[in-house]
């Protein structure tokens, strides 16, 4: 017994020494970074992320900033790192803004216009010297006071951002209301995007949201590409959540590969001439290549395959040639192959079947599909 015990509580100290030494480590995102203000005299905080391939590319990135970014940085970080992925989005890069709740009125209300020009003239040259950023694809992200200065930023410098996501503004005066309009009248065309919301409990902005809302409906549908959205289930600090989400999902919709679920869609939308002239608008506004997404090539050939539609099949061959040879994988080659016998051009299935075997000389399944349609082609 008197043993038993000195093993246990042996035991217990090799346990609790081994658990003493394991180290945690910070969890760091972005960096963050003190920069000398000469318009506000004074030293700002600035955070930073980059997109995780920032340093194997040579992209250039479209650039969210966001203001009071100690509460709302991370909102937009964890937007690209849930979808960038699977490429529904692009990698931007992020520049949060500190503030300090002390300074926050004089920032975005009486001193705006100095804090505009330190954007200007100091803080977006610096990050688009620094980085590889696309200057044509800014948004602005802003709450609150923020966000009615994102509204007044909209009519004095439209084309400083192309992207403006709101949520929740107060302190949004008449004064920068009637400075939208004014700025609608004299614009023929404005190429951005304003995405505000507010939530339906807020009701000291109410009348000044709804007022901004009208004066769009009534200047600013042919010249400005915009949505407002009041929720019933949202709140003076939610809305910053589905703000940026939603923003962001409608600003980059034009990105993500495009998924077609039947042939009578894809032809409705144009086949493939309007395909290819999207994909080569997206190259050309996110400087990247202008072809097909191969995840779209693959969709359209499952889709045949779903559907049955040899000739399709085929003209989807003639279109992207070099495609049903880049697959990762003997299994995609097979399905494939399957998809030429079941419709008896057994020579074709032999030579892509052949063309898989190059690239997988261990394919079991591959050999064994050849002899099949070998067999098929003596019967």
């Amino acid at each position: 017994m008197k043993k038993s015990l000195i093993l246990l509580i042996t035991f217990l100290c090799i346990i609790n020494t081994s658990f003493s030494q394991v180290k945690g480590v910070d969890n760091t995102i972005g960096k963050t970074f003190l920069l000398k203000s000469h318009i506000l005299n004074q030293e700002r905080e600035i955070q930073i992320y980059l997109p995780e391939n920032y340093h194997t590319t040579k992209e250039k990135c479209p650039v969210i900033y966001v203001f009071d970014s100690q509460k709302y940085f991370l909102n937009a970080v964890a937007y690209q790192q849930n979808l960038r992925f699977v490429d529904e989005t692009p990698g931007f890069i992020v520049v949060g803004i500190k503030t300090k709740d002390s300074e926050r009125s004089k920032l975005y209300n009486s001193e705006s216009t100095k804090f505009s020009s330190y954007l200007e003239k100091e803080l977006l040259p610096y990050i688009d010297k620094a980085y590889r950023t696309l200057p044509t694809e800014r948004v602005f992200f802003g709450w609150q006071r923020a966000a009615a200065f994102g509204i007044e930023m909209l009519a004095s410098k439209p084309n400083l951002f192309k992207g403006y996501f709101i949520a929740s503004p107060t302190f949004l005066s008449e004064n920068r209301i009637f400075n939208v309009g004014a700025m609608l009248d004299k614009t023929t065309s404005l190429n951005n995007y304003l995405y505000f919301t507010l939530g339906e409990v807020e009701a000291w902005s109410l009348d000044s949201t709804n007022s901004l809302a009208e004066l769009l409906e009534k200047k600013a549908n042919n010249i400005l590409k915009w949505k407002y959205d009041l929720f019933d289930n949202e709140n003076h600090y939610s809305t910053t959540i589905i703000t940026m989400n939603k923003g962001l999902k409608t600003f980059f919709n034009d990105y993500a590969p495009i998924r077609y679920y039947s042939f009578d869609q894809f032809n409705k939308d144009g086949g493939i001439t309007a395909l290819k002239k999207r994909f080569k608008n997206r190259g050309e506004r996110y400087q990247i290549s202008k072809e097909v997404h191969s995840d779209t090539k693959r969709y359209l050939f499952l889709l045949a395959v779903r559907e049955n539609n040899f000739p399709v099949f085929i003209e989807l061959n003639k279109e992207f040639p070099d495609f049903l040879a880049s697959f990762t994988r003997d299994n995609m080659f097979e399905r494939f192959g399957q998809f030429y016998v079941k419709h008896k051009a057994y020579q074709k299935a032999i030579q892509y079947y052949k063309i898989g075997i190059q690239k997988f000389p261990k394919s079991v399944r591959l050999s064994t599909r050849i002899k099949e349609v070998n067999t098929l082609i003596k019967e």
